[in-house]
């Protein structure tokens, strides 16, 4: 009876790892001589596009059949554009991803009418960054703390309407009484806004995560031009232990609690996602390779070479922090969309 069982457990690990083989072979003849579009809502040279690239010199050798990867710049709405090309028009058999601006999710959980798409509709990929966001300040513009901005109004360039860099701000002239006059249309990355710091076209900018300070704006930093006033996020960054939070900041409850679903977003800080109704096959190959990637020294040791951060995690827990967003209660959710007055 026994040598029976230990013969029917060799047969079972055989015909398993059997299986495992052919859908291997299955997804090398799929993506073999294929193109994936890899979808990244900013234009070139931002936070976006750094991190969209650095992913992208590593993420193909993981993909069975080698397939060739093409960036796609889709601008437009804080995001909104973007994730609506990936929900409803991007190619859903596995050969279309892209890096979302995670400010969409917020707005599509409130119900804005722009997102044309269910969060929980999305096939996940993977997360490359949790973030904490800032405001900042440029040198000249008399705003060295956040009591600044209180107290006389701040010129602040935004990306978009949809942007956190526009929906942060806004929230916070509410909440806790700042005064920024926000200034949309400054698409392509944070360094178009810090270009206009630098002409005083503006006082500062938010909307530009820590992540990106560290990879794009070491020098400015450095030399106490640019100055970090604010942060956003569940908790305080490591890097800005003296810079305040905006949650600590909430007059009440009600104030904490509408921030913190706004921040809540930032867990996701850089998603990567698939359309909707992936094939499980192709989606589990996604996301496989995208583990094996983040995972690799050589992408760790890139990262580190360029100063990106890299707090990363898998589909799993995206799709739980995605859940908690979607969870959030009916009033708190009201509250947003009046703040932001999403339609």
């Amino acid at each position: 009876m026994q040598n029976f069982i230990i013969k029917g457990i060799t047969f079972a690990v055989l015909l398993s790892a059997s299986g495992i083989a052919a859908r291997a072979d299955e997804m090398t003849q799929f993506y073999s001589g294929k193109t994936l579009s890899f979808i990244v809502a900013s234009g070139p040279g931002g936070g976006y596009d750094l991190y969209a690239r650095l992913l992208l010199r590593h993420y193909p050798k993981y993909l069975p059949g080698n397939p060739g990867v093409a960036i796609q710049y889709v601008p437009g709405g804080g995001g909104i554009v973007a994730a609506n090309n990936i929900a409803g028009l991007a190619r859903r058999d596995g050969t279309a991803i892209g890096l979302l601006a995670s400010s969409t999710f917020v707005l599509a959980a409130v119900g804005d009418s722009q997102t044309k798409f269910e969060n929980l509709k999305f096939t996940f990929v993977g997360n490359m960054n949790e973030e904490v966001d800032t405001c900042s300040a440029w040198h000249t513009s008399g705003f060295s703390s956040i009591d600044d901005i209180k107290q006389r109004e701040a010129i602040f360039g935004t990306a978009g309407v949809g942007s956190n860099s526009h929906t942060f701000p806004l929230a916070m002239n509410e909440l806790l009484g700042t005064k920024f006059k926000l200034i949309p249309g400054y698409q392509g990355g944070a360094q178009v806004r810090t270009t206009a710091m630098e002409r005083k076209e503006l006082d500062g900018s938010c909307g530009i995560f820590v992540s990106t300070l560290g990879a794009q704006f070491q020098g400015p930093l450095a030399n106490n031009q640019l100055k970090v006033v604010l942060q956003m996020g569940l908790s305080r960054h490591p890097l800005y232990k003296d810079v305040p939070n905006a949650l600590e900041l909430a007059p009440n409850a009600s104030a904490r609690s509408v921030l913190e679903l706004l921040f809540s977003q930032l867990a996701v800080g850089r998603p990567i996602v698939a359309p909707p109704d992936v094939p499980k096959a192709q989606a589990e190959t996604l996301q496989r390779a995208f583990d094996q990637t983040m995972s690799d020294p050589q992408m760790q040791a890139d990262a580190a070479k360029s100063g990106v951060e890299l707090r990363w995690f898998g589909s799993a827990r995206m799709k739980d922090e995605m859940q908690k967003m979607e969870s959030a209660p009916a009033s708190v959710k009201s509250d947003v969309r009046r703040i932001l007055n999403v339609q």
